[in-house]
């Protein structure tokens, strides 16, 4: 079997979230920071399929896409909620509707992620692969006065659903069924096991 290096690979997060990023160092992980700007979609497909989708869209837009010298993360979280899904709200009365559905109901929260790699059955080539993490999060029933001060924190800007769970958006939250770091972000327990069964060859888990 082909070997690559462990020194010599880098994992690579194609990815500009500071919450991706704390969520790797907290790990133990030594990355590379290399965003990928790509349009994502926002559609009523499977809402699984979609995560995983937008996650190899990024992937697949790194100047870093079929280099055998990295393994490139790419990550996508949306809200889903009945036949709906919620990606980042565009403005605050757009985060304001957001929050309204999901006021005293569980919504699923999905990350997908995506990573490529140098191929270990392969002198030159890179492998592709792709999975989702789903957890599920109830909302509190959320008085006037607790969503005028979640929005006034303008803490929803940029954040899938319009809240954060690691911050103020704890106060929104019920109960959480599933992982919490999904929730944040990333998966890390289904990051781990996809690294330690396609990368271990280059990769060496913290």
């Amino acid at each position: 079997m082909p070997l690559v290096e462990s020194s010599v690979v880098r994992l690579t997060l194609v990815s500009a979230s500071p919450r991706r990023k704390e969520l790797l160092l907290a790990a133990g992980y030594s990355f590379d920071v290399a965003p990928a700007h790509v349009t994502e979609i926002w559609s009523d497909r499977d809402p699984v399929k979609l995560a995983i989708h937008n996650a190899e869209k990024k992937v697949r837009a790194s100047d870093f896409f079929g280099n055998r010298e990295k393994v490139l993360i790419g990550a996508d979280t949306i809200i889903a909620f009945d036949d709906q899904v919620f990606g980042k709200p565009v403005g605050i009365e757009s985060a304001r509707r957001m929050l309204t559905t999901l006021s005293g109901r569980t919504h699923q929260v999905i990350t997908g992620i995506c990573l490529s790699g140098p191929d270990p059955d392969s002198e030159d080539e890179c492998t592709l692969v792709s999975s989702a993490a789903v957890s599920h999060v109830k909302f509190r029933v959320l008085s006037p006065v607790l969503l005028k001060e979640y929005l006034d924190s303008s803490e929803w800007k940029g954040k899938a659903g319009a809240y954060a769970i690691q911050g103020l958006g704890a106060k929104l939250v019920d109960k959480l069924t599933g992982d919490y770091e999904n929730v944040v972000g990333l998966p890390m327990t289904l990051l781990k096991d996809v690294i330690a069964q396609n990368f271990s060859h280059c990769i060496l888990q913290p």
